[in-house]
This record gives C-alpha cells, structure tokens and sequence, in this order.
C-alpha cells in the first residue's frame, strides 16, 4: 500500500503515469482481496494468498478427514459394544430362570407333572437363548465373528453348533490404533469348551530345514539371533548367526568358521544341536555382545569341556507346525507313533474312521479329521506341542477311541483309556460302589467269583482287580480275562472257560458297577464288550440347558444338580463377559473424546489460518480506502501539473 508523492524531480509525463497507476492498482487490489475477506469470511481463498499458510491448512484439514473416519468408526463401535452388553444382559437373565427353575425341581417332594412343565419353560429359554446367540446389529451377527454369511449358530443332530469365527472384527480408531467391536461367541457361550486337550508332548524332531522361528529355544524364548565364540582351547573364532533362518544355517556356519577340528551337526535324538571335536581339543562355547543366541540353541558352554568330550546342546523345543511331518512328531517316543491303524471319531450319533493312510503331514492329518463329517475339528495347541480335537456340536458327546491299533493314545486325544480315572467316569458321576464285593461275574462253564472294586483308582486298577479275583495274574485272568479295549472304548471280559452257557456280570451288594462300568451289554460269542462310559463332557451353556432340560423330563435329580452347576459356571461367565464389555465401551468412549478435543484443537488452528479477522481486516479496509482515494487525489493534481506551475 503506498500514496502516490509529488514528483520534483524531472521527469517524464509516461513514467509519471505508469508509476501512479501501478500505485493505484496495487491499493485496488489490496482492497479486493479485503472485500473477499469480509464478504466470504474466509483469509484464504486460494493457494496462491499465502502458500504457506495454505499447505499447513490443507494438512490440518487431512487430519480432519482421517480423525472424521475414526470418530464414525467408534460411534459404530460404541453402539455395536452397546447392543451386546444390552444383549448379554438379557441372556444372564435368562440363565437366571433357568438356575431359579433348576432349584425348584430339586427334591423327593416335587411332583413329576410340575417337572415336566418346568421343562417346557426350559425349552422355551433354550429358544430365547438361540435367538439371542444370533441377535443382528445393523446386518452384523454380534457373535458371528468374522464369518458373516451365515447364522453363528444353528440346530443340527439335537444340538446347537458353532459355525461362527473366533476372529473378531475391528476397526482403526486412531492411527495406529485398532479396536475390537465383536465379543466372541465361543466366549460367550462356551461353544467349543467340549474338546479333548492334547496330552502328549508332540514336539518333533528337527532338521536341517527347521525355521529358527519354529523353535520354542532352549530357554522358552524362541531363538535369537547374534555372534557367539567357539573355542578348541587353542583356536578361537568367532560365528556369525545374525543371518541364520535355519538350523541348516547354524550347522553351515559353525562348521564353515573351521575352528580346530569342531563341527556341528543334529544330536541323534533329533532335539537339538551336537558339537564335536578331535581327542586333545576343549570345547566352549561363549556369547559375544549380549546376545543369548547360543544359550536359545542349547549350546552355550564357558568353561571348556574335558579333552574330546563333544558338547551334547539342550532340546531346542521345535514347534508343531502344519507341516511338520507325523513321522517327526515325539521323537523319543519308544515304539514309535502308530501312523497306521488310525482312530474313531464319535460325536453323538456320527461316527467316523479316520485312515492316515498317505497321510504325510500334521496338516494332512489335521484335514482327515476336519473333512470326517463329524463337525470335530482338529488344531495345533497354543503351545505348538500338542493336537486338540474341538466339538462344536453344543449338547454332543465326544469320544475318541482306537482302530485297533495305538494311534490316539500315542497322539495323546485319546478320550477313555487305562489311565482314566473311576470317579470321573459318567460326566463325572463315577462309579457307585458298594461295601464289599461289587460284581458277580459267571464264566461260561457256570463257575463265577466276586469282585471288589474298593480299592481301585484308575480302569487299570479295576482290570487287574478282576483278573486277580479270577484267580489269575493282574494282566490275565483264569476263565475270564478283563482288557481295555483295542477298538472304540471301554473294559472288554473275554471268557475262555469253553463252556455252554454265556458269559454274565451281575451287581451285587446293591453296587451299581455293571451299569457304570458299561458292561450291561449283552455278550457277543464269548465276549463282552463294554459301552463307553467316558464321552468328553459336554460343556458350554446350550449343552448345560439342554441337559436340565433332559434331566427335568426324566426326573434325574443328580442330573439336574449338575445342570445347574454347568449354569452357574455359564453365569459367571456370561456376567464377567459383560464386565469387560462395559470395560470396552467406557474405552471407546475415552478415545472418542480424546478425539472430539483433538478435533476441536485442529480446527481452531485451522480457523486462525483461514478465517478472517474482521477487527484486523476491517481496520485495514478502511486504511486501504483512505490511501487509494490519497493516492488518486495526488495522482490528479501531479497529473495536472505543468512547466509553468514552477516557474514564478
């Protein structure tokens, strides 16, 4: 801005005018951009008015657009979090009725036409409880996880299954910053907490290929990476395992650093690394710079070793993985897994033979079982040493038996075996004793002897009790052999007396063994064979319901006091779910107001950028206004002026 001086000096008419118009110009066009001030309220109209200014604003508007993304994605959260609180809410009250319900019907006093309509109501809470495990929100299963195009659960084979995902679906809420808005529905209700948990350490040997990133480490840690000293007690050097992906890797480096005569190879055991050297040379082992990738491979050895004493490394604990192959799997494991005779899947009325014939790998054996069309499904355990076989049939019994042969018991899922205790046999009802001699067992020729069960723990301890009452040895009986079964599950008496009569067991003393041992099956030839009285409980709140619902139509007091039990565990956790829910919402709702102040922070900065000051613009408008009409007032009296107006 500037006002047009008298000119003294001399010169010319056109450089006179040319300077009083740029002048004039200028002020005009001050005044313009002033005016769009005042008139949009807005300091920055274009790029061009302060290009500064204006890349700092077009990035506080960025992050306006990103933070308006977040904010949606929690106002979704929060209503998706706050229709399943709404939802577990109305599912702990029904879990309540079913408790009250349960209560009521306990005792001698209660009549069984009030059961039966106890019953009914209870049908009528199963239902209202499937409803609720596939409430929508918006078109969204709130317990389906991230499988969506379907129901999470359906009735099938007189149970409930699970067919959602244990995957929950999450949203960015902030950069960097992703939340979960799904509650899973195996959590909630217990869905797959019917399962056989692995009980045999798999963990396979390794090879040259073995990923250090497969291996749990020598000390539990997994395996880092790092340098380490080898020394022979007169040589040392120094071996560069930063790079290594492979026990491949290590082995190749150890034995490409040439110190002595040492060399690397796989112990024979298969679990970890042997390092070996001449008759005169001491073998240590030292880390270098902090790193503990030499006590991770097991190797690790400060004080030297005796003169031609080769250091045998710790187990490095390699990890079931999907291709891990079946003949690696419990190397130790003498004999050998039985990899042929393969097991028998039951889940309540279906049953399947899984064949491992060709099967090579855990995942080949992994997709045998998943594909037998019994809904079990198989995966490695969370400690990638074990299998675990799932039941996602709520209210199905799960059994896992043999083919003959010992594949499920050296894989460890086998579900009744010797081992099997007595008083968790039943669902965990065990088996009713009596004082004194429990069974009568009559052999085929007519002869017969007792039984006394009293002081057995384990089904091994009731097979040895019954051989030995026979007369035999605690392997073989004398007319009649106790075993447990090679093929399915469950005690076998295998009569060899070679009379005409048929082998039978009777209850005595008022014991109810035969039924509980499951040998009230009729003999087959010369042999019974024991029903199965182990199935893997069935566990989760639909199974639960449904057995009190059961055990209110037959009358089984036991039974619904274990429902019940069930129901209250289910309670607790459905109660405890909710917590953490509510837990979750009050999260969403801190990061959604930690956002709205950020918003409100960038937006003013924004605002101080590209909104107009009217006290500051105005002031200039008017200083404008008066130096343009200034400087055209002095421009046309100088224009004006002549030779003569100096002269005098």
């Amino acid at each position: 801005m500037s006002i047009s001086s008298i000119q003294l000096a001399r010169v010319s008419n056109l450089l006179r005018s040319s300077v009083t118009n740029s002048n004039i110009t200028s002020s005009q066009k001050q005044l313009l951009q002033v005016q769009q001030e005042l008139s949009t309220g807005r300091r920055l109209i274009a790029p061009s008015d302060d290009a500064g200014d204006a890349a700092v604003a077009q990035t506080l508007r960025k992050t306006l657009e990103k933070n308006s993304a977040y904010t949606d994605n929690l106002d979704q959260a929060q209503m998706h979090m706050g229709q399943v609180d709404s939802t577990l809410n109305d599912l702990t009250d029904l879990v309540r009725q079913a408790q009250s319900i349960a209560s009521a019907n306990v005792g001698s006093d209660v009549p069984p036409d009030s059961r039966l309509g106890a019953a009914e109501v209870i049908k009528s809470l199963y239902n209202q409880m499937l409803s609720l495990a596939n409430q929508q929100f918006q078109g969204t299963y709130l317990f389906g996880g991230a499988q969506q195009d379907r129901p999470p659960f359906v009735e099938e084979a007189g149970g409930v299954k699970f067919q959602g995902s244990k995957n929950t679906l999450s949203n960015e809420v902030d950069q960097n910053a992703v939340a979960r808005f799904m509650i899973d529905g195996d959590e909630v209700f217990g869905a797959l907490s019917t399962r056989v948990e692995g009980s045999r350490d798999l963990s396979p040997a390794i090879n040259l290929d073995t990923r250090l990133s497969e291996l749990k480490g020598a000390s539990g840690r997994g395996v880092a990476r790092g340098e380490i000293t080898l020394s022979n007690g007169s040589v040392a050097g120094t071996v560069d395992l930063t790079k290594a992906d492979t026990i491949g890797d290590v082995v190749a480096a150890i034995n490409a650093a040439a110190v002595g005569g040492i060399t690397a190879a796989i112990s024979p055991n298969g679990l970890g690394i042997t390092l070996s050297g001449g008759p005169a040379e001491t073998i240590s082992v030292n880390e270098m710079g902090g790193a503990t990738v030499a006590a991770d491979l097991g190797i690790v050895q400060p004080a030297p070793l005796g003169a031609g004493v080769a250091l045998s490394g710790q187990g490095v604990g390699a990890k079931v993985t999907l291709l891990t192959k079946l003949a690696d799997l419990a190397p130790s494991s003498i004999p050998p897994i039985d990899l042929t005779s393969g097991l028998i899947i039951t889940n309540g009325l279906t049953s399947a033979t899984i064949d491992l014939t060709g099967a090579v790998t855990v995942e080949d054996f992994i997709n045998r079982i998943n594909g037998s069309g019994t809904a079990v499904k198989a995966e490695i355990n969370a400690a990638g040493n074990g299998i675990n076989l799932l039941n996602p049939t709520a209210g199905m019994q799960l059994r896992i038996g043999e083919n003959g042969g010992t594949t499920a018991t050296d894989l460890g899922i086998r579900s009744f075996d010797p081992t099997s205790q007595l008083s968790q046999l039943n669902q965990g009802r065990g088996v009713r004793l009596a004082d004194g001699a429990d069974l009568r067992i009559t052999r085929s020729d007519g002869s017969s002897f007792d039984v006394d069960l009293s002081s057995a723990i384990t089904m091994a301890d009731a097979i040895e009790a019954i051989n030995l009452a026979s007369g035999g040895t605690a392997s073989a009986g004398v007319g009649v052999t106790a075993s447990f079964a090679t093929t399915g599950n469950g005690l076998v008496l295998t009569d060899s007396a070679g009379g005409a009569d048929q082998l039978s067991v009777a209850n005595l003393n008022f014991s109810q063994a035969v039924q509980d041992l499951g040998l009230d099956q009729p003999p087959v030839g010369n042999v019974i064979s024991a029903a199965d009285v182990h199935p893997v409980k069935a566990q989760g709140l639909f199974s639960n319901i449904a057995q009190l619902r059961d055990a209110l139509l037959s009358g089984d007091q036991q039974a619904i006091t274990t429902a019940s039990e069930g129901l209250d565990l289910d309670y607790k956790r459905v109660v405890n779910l909710r917590g953490r829910t509510g837990a979750r919402v009050q999260e969403l709702q801190a990061r959604s107001q930690r956002l709205e102040d950020q918003n409100l922070a960038t937006k003013g900065m924004l605002s101080l950028l590209e909104d107009t000051n009217y006290t500051e613009a105005i002031a200039r408008f008017q200083t404008l206004q008066t130096a343009l009409q200034a400087t055209m007032q002095t421009s046309g009296r100088m224009m004006n002026m002549s030779l003569l107006d100096f002269l005098g």
